[in-house]
């Protein structure tokens, strides 16, 4: 046990001093602020500014009342001017039709004279469809990926021509448009501490959780392969192999590199945790007062799980990383048998959406049993929707009687790959060192 915590402790130290891990260690809170305060902050910045529209209004009806549309003030800019400035074109003595008027607004539009143009064509307001296509306003501009802009235009255009249809048949559109008013749906998720509004905080978390495991697995598994290959070829473990078994270096690898991760989530958690009790007030400083989303809660056995999913999906697939590093000698050779690993990880992440969305179902409960999606999947499923203690102990039992297995696998092909050179074992060879006694 002494010699095993000596290969922990040197594992360890080698990496926490790195410049590397301080600095991924304090960048990381940064990345994660950043990701979630910069789309706040950008939706606070208004790049609106005047836009110069030209209508070219064939059905001779839309124009004025979209014009008085758009002078509203939910179509203004914040400080109160008119967002669009709509002007009118029309076919006269030097413009003899609508083809050559079009193409007159395009060379305005090329030119910046106009932001864009609008052709509204002259059977807008007739209710039957083409067989071919529904009847659409044109909008001409050298950018089609304002969609503020185009929303604002669209919005107003719909508002306008289905008043003029209603006014047709002799309907009143203010009465039409509060009978079909929409009914909003605000979704109530109910728990054991009651009641409260979920504004997709429940799949934001979950996908944040599943995304940061899966980065965690990866990342680390890569670190410990590439430091058995690295010693390998080198041969420095020929020398450390000398003091030690196999087993015990493989074992100390494996729990070095984890305990750097554990402490790396730790400070992270620890930001996290002063982040989400300083969220409301933060939040109520970059909104208007009663415009701040109602922020979710999280209960701590989310957290619990985290870290009992993490360490034995580490565990499952640390081994399998440190097995593929002991039989090649080089990271391309290693390329080559890291497919199916890559796939065990990939495959859960392809899933994240079916299980969020039923993560009760028969499907869901029979993937997130199975050792290699477990850490992931059952992850996912316990913040969406708690499962019955019997699944989520289950799985537990299961993944860690998998990793067992795969440590008494891992260490027979450890302690023959170790010592081998040249090309990458096949399988039959494979089989040969799991034979040995």
């Amino acid at each position: 046990m002494r010699k095993i915590l000596s290969v922990i402790k040197r594992e360890y130290l080698q990496i926490v001093r790195t410049k590397g891990f301080i600095i991924g260690t304090i960048i990381g809170p940064i990345l994660m602020a950043a990701l979630i305060g910069v789309p706040i902050v950008v939706q606070l910045i208004s790049v609106a500014k005047q836009e110069t529209v030209g209508v070219i209004d064939a059905s001779r009806e839309i124009f004025e009342d979209l014009n008085k549309k758009l002078d509203q003030e939910n179509y203004k800019l914040k400080d109160g001017r008119r967002h669009y400035i709509l002007e009118k074109y029309e076919p006269s003595a030097y413009v003899a039709n609508v083809e050559e008027l079009r193409s007159q607004l395009s060379k305005k539009v090329l030119n910046k004279e106009l932001s864009a143009y609008l052709f509204i064509p002259a059977d807008i307001l007739k209710t039957e469809e083409t067989e071919s296509k529904r009847r659409a306003v044109e909008y001409v501009s050298q950018h089609t990926t304002d969609f503020e802009e185009l929303r604002d235009l669209n919005g107003a255009l719909n508002n306008v021509v289905i008043g003029k249809r209603l006014k047709k048949e002799g309907l009143d559109p203010l009465k039409i448009t509060q009978y079909i008013m929409p009914v909003g749906l605000k979704p109530i998720k109910v728990t054991k501490r009651g009641e409260e509004e979920d504004t997709m905080g429940t799949f934001f978390i979950s996908y944040f959780l599943a995304l940061v495991l899966y980065m965690a697995l990866f990342i680390y598994g890569a670190m410990i392969m590439r430091g058995v290959i690295e010693e390998k070829t080198s041969r420095v473990v020929e020398v450390i192999l000398s003091s030690l078994r196999p087993f015990q270096l493989m074992v100390g690898k494996i729990l070095g590199i984890g305990a750097v991760g554990l402490t790396q989530f730790s400070i992270w958690a620890l930001f996290g945790f002063v982040a989400t009790r300083y969220s409301k007030s933060l939040a109520s400083g970059l909104f208007p007062t009663g415009e701040a989303p109602p922020l979710p809660s999280f209960p701590p056995y989310i957290f619990i799980y985290f870290v009992i999913f993490f360490i034995l999906g580490y565990f499952l697939y640390g081994t399998l990383y440190a097995t593929i590093g002991s039989m090649v000698n080089s990271e391309k050779e290693a390329q080559q048998l890291l497919f199916p690993i890559t796939m065990f990880l990939i495959i859960p992440i392809l899933l994240m959406i079916l299980i969020i969305r039923t993560p009760d179902s028969s499907i869901s409960v029979a993937l997130s049993l199975v050792p290699f999606f477990t850490p992931i999947l059952m992850l996912l499923r316990v913040c969406v929707l708690l499962p019955p203690f019997v699944q989520v102990g289950g799985s537990i039992l299961l993944l860690a009687l998998t990793v067992l297995f795969m440590i008494w696998l891992a260490s027979k092909i450890y302690r023959v790959g170790i010592l081998m050179y040249g090309k990458p074992p096949n399988l039959a060879e494979i089989v040969r060192w799991i034979r040995y006694k």
